[in-house]
């Protein structure tokens, strides 16, 4: 019986040094797993670093995954969860080509109902940001799509702390 694939966290923290990325993120390669998204920043102690890896892959594969990791020297710890079980956030930057003024008052209320801001607004454009959980993300994203011709995209991936 095979396993399903579901997003789950890989949270790795590790000496803030060269090359412990590359190390990390060849491993999940080399086991054929697609990072989805990642984000690497300092935690609250000096030279030491939050890398967090958001794959889809089923719980044995990230159970191997966690083993190797494990063995590379400049890893402190890691962990892993499914992303269901974080409290995760995701920035969205969004700008839309928005001609005609009904698509501007649709966005307008779409970010409303989404708790995005309006950051910039030119004449033939309108730039969002958005930050909430990735899959109300993902939702937001896909209802402007609807709306209007999205012309850039910039996201964060997530970044989670346990619960």
């Amino acid at each position: 019986m095979s396993q399903e694939a579901e997003p789950r966290m890989l949270v790795t923290i590790v000496e803030d040094k060269p090359g412990v990325l590359y190390k990390v993120s060849s491993i999940i390669r080399r086991r054929g797993v697609n990072i989805d998204a990642m984000s690497v920043a300092p935690t609250t102690q000096s030279g030491v670093s939050k890398m967090t890896f958001l794959v889809s892959t089923d719980e044995k594969t990230v159970e191997l995954l966690v083993k190797q990791i494990e063995k590379v020297p400049t890893v402190i710890s890691v962990g892993t969860s499914p992303l269901k079980g974080l409290y995760a956030k995701e920035l969205a930057l969004i700008k839309v080509s928005t001609s005609k003024p009904s698509e501007r008052e649709m966005i307008y209320a779409l970010a409303s109902k989404y708790g995005a801001r309006i950051v910039e607004e030119r004449a033939l454009t309108l730039t969002m940001e958005v930050v909430r959980e990735p899959g109300v993300v993902n939702d937001f994203i896909g209802e402007v799509k609807a709306i209007a011709e999205v012309v850039d995209l910039a996201r964060s991936g997530p970044v989670a702390l346990s619960r």
